[in-house]
């Protein structure tokens, strides 16, 4: 009785385990930035750019850091 039990609790575990996490989607970090690219007006784009530096085709590195 006490192996079925284990081998219950390990197999429950092994299913939580698996599947936690597994229906939810990343966000968009903001909707805005997802439409950076189709936006033509060079002020919202510029505008935009200050909210969303990592976007674009341009690979932009962060500033470093000195800890």
């Amino acid at each position: 009785m006490a192996k079925n039990r284990m081998l219950l609790m390990i197999f429950i575990s092994t299913i939580v385990t698996i599947t936690v996490g597994c229906e939810k989607t990343p966000d968009i970090a903001s909707p805005k930035c997802a439409d950076l690219d189709r936006i033509t007006n060079p002020v919202q784009k510029a505008e935009l750019l200050k909210t969303c530096p990592r976007s674009g085709a341009a690979f932009k590195p962060s500033d470093k850091k000195s800890w």
